[in-house]
């Protein structure tokens, strides 16, 4: 009876329906979740919370204006559509009061504490590529810690957050500045080298150099640790000031917030006019702008690719190993650990293989002619690559040795390190190159040390997930005239690194994966629920249901943002469709052909439980292990197969008097087998002649005790009567 009742927990537990459950629920569903033509629609918010404006100079249409509303993507099998609804809210004067405290809590006021660029010398340099200067300098103010802030918001938001969206807070603290310039506000944002802690105080290859030490990264927006991004018109910044000159030449409209702070914006106005206010509202918009269209609801990224697993394969090479720059020495440079562990958290929904070696280019000798191929030593013993030729001869060449050509995510990244090398593409020179599943970089051994030649500075863990990246399908978080969606915590900008990927990031692949597996999914159902009869089984029937309730969860969960949860819905619903699938093509159950245990009879130290079996169509889900223990207590193990040969491994249950196990099985047809069954009564030991005498005298000794007692109490009762 007991294994009966077993039998039908163990399978209803499979079947069971949420309470929630309603068959309105399921008209709704079958209505709105994906229509026929495979278009997958998502409802976003994106809430605007002014902090520190009079709100009577915000016109709400002109700063929306032109923002995007509809954002529309296309996948292999699905047209993927986001609708954009925003929510300006105004943040009251006690709120501003408490974020300015906690920024003046959590800040430094003092010399020295940030950088301001040397425009002239940065225009210099741009028309005379072969003179490095010196284009950064030490300035005064006050720095506040971008991370205090931001988890100040997270914690203390001024309005709830929307399910599935983001929060973009715009604020003013211009009283933080000195009208002339001389004091202003930026914030830190911590960029630092993932590979050795380091902080960043270096800038891009060109002034990575002794001209230019201990720049500050100086940030006036910031975001993508949380849903949250702060934009802060009021705050010194010198990045788009440095793109303005450097990236010219692709730079057509130049935005006012790149060199005017909010002081000298309003400065230029009469806000008591009303297209001047008109005019200040336009440059919000253009602040606001980047973060919106470029991090919150980006254009420029393709979706997630769908598929089931990724793999990283990456050489690195030591170039000087003739003049002591060992292998070992370079190892720390990245490492293969963290950049699985950066992946995983991207892209959690798929396994990654993440391999990584360190080689001696000289042992590789079809490697060292490739590299000499597309590379040459100019009049200064300079180092010159030419990164597209070696990028696409290591491609064609090389690249199908290491990873396989499939479906899949299959990245490919090579690392050249040697001394005094450059790499020149495009007119310029770059660190690294990637896309189309490939990475190469090269990176000369200077920049991966302090000026000591000793300190390691700078690896390349952030490089190459940058331009792992690339290969998957980000492009970067700027685009031309649109410079300050860098100011966020991934590896897609050019401004600084960090030690991951941003909320943004993670939002974005994890999402747009989502969308094509709930359209691959739901597609499969409707085609399996068109073909439903009249005269369904049951466990058809059921199959249907349930999968309707996992397509449900999913899409809650998907509107909480909680992607993992939403993959297990619809991962449940996938097994569900399966079930539904063949149970109307087979209901015949599994067949147990043989079974038992190893040891095979002495069990009390554990053991191999084994069991073969088949089905003659839709292939067997789940085989479980019951155990009944002394006929109280009942234990399940879940078998694993190997080719029809299913197994799984007991522990040991000390002293029982009896143990009594059988399994329960079930195919993807939904029809279950019960049998297996093994009965185990431990015998007593033989008992030994030693054992025998003692246990002879402690019997002769009880009945001597009982005689005499017997005798007494005769005795004692005789007494008593006379």
């Amino acid at each position: 009876m007991r294994r009966a009742t077993v039998i039908c927990i163990s399978f209803l537990l499979l079947l069971t329906i949420s309470p929630s459950y309603s068959s309105s629920d399921i008209e709704l569903i079958d209505n709105a979740i994906l229509s026929q033509d495979f278009t997958m629609e998502r409802d976003w918010i994106a809430n605007i919370v002014v902090v520190g404006y009079e709100e009577s100079l915000i016109d709400e249409l002109i700063l929306l204006e032109g923002l995007p509303t509809v954002r529309n993507y296309y996948a292999d099998e699905v047209d993927i559509t986001y609708n954009i609804d925003y929510e300006i809210t105004y943040a009251d004067a006690a709120y501003v009061d408490d974020l300015r405290q906690e920024m003046l809590y959590n800040s430094v006021n003092g010399t020295e504490t940030g950088t301001w660029l040397d425009e002239t010398a940065l225009t210099y340099q741009q028309n005379n590529p072969d003179e490095p200067q010196r284009i950064f300098y030490p300035r005064d103010g006050r720095v506040i810690d971008g991370y205090a802030i931001e988890d100040w918001l997270e914690e203390n938001p001024f309005i709830t957050p929307p399910d599935l969206g983001y929060t973009l807070y715009l604020v003013n603290f211009s009283e933080f500045d000195a009208a002339d310039h001389s004091l202003e506000h930026w914030y830190d944002y911590h960029a630092i080298d993932p590979d050795t802690g380091e902080k960043q105080d270096w800038f891009r290859l060109e002034w990575d150099n002794a001209l230019n030490p201990n720049v500050t990264m100086d940030y006036p927006f910031f975001g993508g640790r949380y849903n949250t991004f702060v934009v802060d018109p009021s705050a010194h910044q010198w990045y788009l000031r440095w793109t303005r000159i450097w990236w010219s030449a692709d730079i057509f409209t130049e935005y006012d917030f790149w060199t005017q702070d909010l002081e000298d914006k309003v400065g230029s106005l009469n806000l008591t006019i009303p297209a001047d206010v008109d005019a200040l509202n336009v440059y919000l918009r253009e602040c606001i702008w980047d973060p919106i269209t470029h991090l919150f609801f980006p254009y420029q990224h393709q979706p997630a690719s769908y598929v089931e697993s990724g793999t990283l394969k990456a050489l690195v090479f030591a170039m000087d190993v003739a003049t002591g720059t060992l292998v070992g020495s370079l190892e720390w440079v990245t490492d293969a650990e963290m950049q699985k562990a950066h992946l995983e958290e991207l892209y959690p929904f798929i396994p990654w293989t993440v391999d990584v070696e360190y080689l001696d280019i000289r042992n590789e000798p079809d490697w060292e002619s490739l590299f000499w191929t597309y590379a040459s030593i100019d009049p200064n013993g300079t180092t010159i690559a030419e990164g597209y030729d070696m990028f696409y001869a290591i491609r064609s060449l090389m690249r199908p040795s290491y990873v396989a050509d499939d479906d899949n995510i299959n990245v490919f990244g090579v690392v050249f390190i040697k001394k005094q090398m450059e790499m020149h593409a495009d007119n310029g020179t770059y660190t690294g190159l990637g896309g189309g599943g490939q990475t190469v970089i090269w990176k000369s051994w200077e920049r991966y040390y302090r000026p000591d030649g000793i300190t390691p500075k700078d690896g390349i863990s952030s490089i190459q997930l940058h331009e792992t990246m690339h290969a998957i399908g980000f492009h970067h978080t700027w685009q031309d005239e649109h410079y300050s969606g860098d100011f966020s915590y991934g590896p897609m900008g050019y401004f600084a690194f960090h030690n991951g990927t941003s909320t943004f990031d993670k939002n974005w692949v994890q999402g747009t994966y989502l969308d094509q597996m709930e359209a691959e999914l739901w597609y499969d159902f409707v085609d399996v629920q068109a073909d439903l009869g009249e005269n369904e089984r049951p466990e058809t029937l059921l199959a249907e249901q349930r999968a309707l309730v996992s397509f449900e969860s999913a899409r809650a969960f998907y509107n909480e943002m909680n992607w993992l949860e939403a993959y297990n819905s619809l991962s449940e619903a996938r097994d569900w469709v399966t079930r539904m699938t063949y149970s109307m093509l087979d209901d015949t159950p599994p067949v147990i052909h043989d079974w038992g245990t190893i040891p095979d009879e002495d069990r009390s130290d554990g053991f191999l439980y084994w069991v073969t079996m088949s089905d003659n169509f839709a292939g067997i889900e789940n085989v479980t292990l019951f155990i009944e223990v002394d006929e109280h207590f009942l234990w399940e193990y879940t078998c694993s197969s190997d080719n029809g040969n299913w197994t799984t491994t007991v522990p040991p249950f000390g002293q029982t008097s009896n143990l009594t196990m059988w399994v329960v099985a079930w195919d993807w047809g939904m029809n279950v087998v019960e049998g297996g069954h093994i009965s185990d009564y431990p015998k007593l030991p033989p008992i030994s002649g030693e054992i025998l005498v003692t246990i002879t005298v402690g019997a002769f000794a009880a009945i001597g005790v009982i005689v005499i007692g017997s005798f007494l109490m005769k005795r004692k009762s005789k007494l008593q009567i006379t």
